[in-house]
């Protein structure tokens, strides 16, 4: 089935779901109902991402939260807005629609509808990349636009590429945010740990390396996508795992356009982006989950674009290299990707 139809599908199974128990469900106060222009019900209330996420300083007791009963959608003005699925996933704490199908069972309209949710279940592991992608207010961010020292000192992060890329820095948690921008919207940030310093303290706890915001749409999507479309007119981009190489990419201006995948794993919706591309030049790094991503990657693209495959240096990673000439000269050494695949293998039973 082709993403259009799963969209439909998609936003009919939204439509089935009754808002208003949803709504119930999660204790929504502070309810009234209005009639919007276009004659739908939204329903009015105190925001109810706010416990999940707080963001509101007293607990939006003036409601600035909204769920349309026709629609399926829900929104917070100062906050976020999506379909009432995403909604339902921010609430539970799930990053995948399959762990949430058993909740949203309760909530259908009429229960002959259970073959239809079943349905659209079995596809959301193949095709849910299709989907939109709920958005995220830039303001949110704005009590984290600040620097630490750790990307100057540590890293080698210019302040001009942190102000480019919107990098801040989240003094209660003591992390990084890392920011996440797709098709020109806010769709979530991850925050990332930082080592003590010489003058500074390390994050605690010091697990997850990455902590990301619900839903973040990991597997969908690729780290400065938007960016790179813009600027190659879809000739060659460089693919990397993790946020932190291409910010280190931008800071050295380096004259290549990185993104990343958001670790080794890469999604199917992924793979299929990266075929927007003209020639992919693979940079994982050198672990077994890096070759093993990679070797994936390559054999996902190679019989639709030019695929070249840069063998990574040990223990060392784009993000870890002082000067765009030391960049520039190990993408050089990409080879194509039959070349690269016979030689990962050989490597790979080396780590």
């Amino acid at each position: 089935m082709d993403g259009k139809h799963l969209t439909s599908m998609y936003d009919k199974f939204s439509r089935k779901l009754d808002v208003r128990a949803i709504l119930d469900f999660y204790g929504a106060q502070n309810v009234s109902e209005v009639t919007a222009a276009d004659g739908t019900t939204e329903i009015v209330h105190s925001c109810l991402l706010d416990r999940v996420e707080p963001h509101h300083a007293n607990g939006d007791a003036h409601p600035s939260a909204w769920a349309n009963t026709d629609k399926g959608l829900y929104f917070c003005t100062t906050y976020w807005g999506g379909d009432i699925l995403h909604f339902i996933a921010k609430m539970e704490g799930r990053e995948n629609f399959s762990d949430i199908m058993p909740v949203v069972g309760d909530f259908l309209v009429r229960r002959d509808d259970a073959g239809f949710r079943e349905q659209l279940e079995k596809m959301f592991a193949e095709h849910i990349y299709s989907i939109d992608i709920p958005s995220y207010s830039e303001r949110v961010l704005d009590p984290w636009r600040k620097t630490h020292p750790y990307m100057r000192d540590v890293r080698g992060i210019t302040q001009e590429a942190q102000e480019r890329l919107q990098i801040g820095f989240d003094e209660r948690e003591n992390r990084i945010v890392i920011p996440h921008f797709w098709k020109d919207r806010l769709v979530g940030w991850q925050k990332r740990t930082i080592p003590a310093g010489p003058y500074w303290p390390a994050t605690f706890p010091d697990w997850p390396k990455y902590r990301s915001t619900s839903g973040f749409p990991k597997s969908e999507t690729l780290y400065a996508y938007d960016r790179a479309m813009r600027q190659s007119g879809k000739r060659s981009v460089v693919v990397v795992e993790s946020p932190m190489s291409v910010i280190k990419a931008c800071s050295l201006d380096v004259p290549h356009h990185v993104i990343a995948t958001f670790g080794a794993k890469v999604g199917k919706g992924q793979a299929e982006l990266l075929r927007d591309f003209d020639q992919v030049i693979v940079w994982f790094d050198d672990d077994i989950a890096g070759y093993s991503g990679a070797t994936k990657l390559i054999t996902s693209l190679y019989r639709h674009i030019e695929v070249l495959a840069v063998t990574p240096d040990a223990g060392a990673d784009l993000a870890d290299l002082d000067s765009a000439d030391q960049v520039v000269s190990k993408i050089e050494s990409a080879e194509p990707a039959a070349l690269w695949l016979a030689s990962s293998s050989a490597k790979t039973m080396r780590i």
